[in-house]
């Protein structure tokens, strides 16, 4: 099965391994049909591997894509194959593993979004949605950040992993236990 945002296919050796390619902007949930159809059906003998190469996208989406990889019973292996930044990086949490390919990088920082309508209402879209981002968000990507860089985060400092950082080893050996 083939979608311009995302791929999935099973490797030529078994069956019951599975990739799935996420890559261009996260935004429609019609662009992950097959990722939700797929993922329900796999069980603890089965392996997937889930590669990334995205800017980032809807946080609802990109949410409902983590619930579902979270859901299998199988080791997910996550790659991250190119520059991959905001819910990217967040989705590359959402695995048993994590291997950033040379020349790469993830990128953390505050969501953003916008919206329309009375003063009031946005306000109070903003303040809902702000805290369940926060909760989810560190629920998500802590350890493999800390309590300090979630911080800095949500004051608008951006936060960058390169594949070279010297900090990698000890985030993922916290991170993936």
């Amino acid at each position: 099965m083939s979608h311009n945002k995302m791929q999935i296919y099973s490797t030529p050796t078994t069956s019951t391994a599975y990739v799935v390619e996420i890559k261009g902007a996260i935004e429609d949930f019609e662009d992950y049909h097959g990722v939700f159809k797929l993922l329900p059906t796999l069980t603890d003998k089965d392996s997937l591997t889930v590669r990334l190469n995205t800017p980032g996208g809807c946080c609802s989406v990109g949410w409902a894509i983590i619930d579902a990889i979270q859901s299998v019973p199988c080791i997910v292996d996550v790659i991250v194959t190119y520059p991959t930044y905001s819910m990217g990086a967040m989705l590359a949490m959402c695995g048993d593993s994590l291997t950033i390919l040379e020349d790469s990088y993830i990128m953390f920082h505050d969501y953003s979004g916008g919206g329309g309508g009375k003063g009031g209402d946005v306000a109070a879209y903003t303040n809902n949605f702000r805290d369940v981002f926060i909760k989810r968000f560190n629920k998500l990507c802590m350890p493999f950040l800390t309590r300090k860089e979630s911080d800095k985060m949500f004051e608008g400092k951006d936060i960058y992993i390169h594949d070279t950082d010297e900090t990698l080893p000890a985030r993922l050996a916290r991170h993936f236990k």
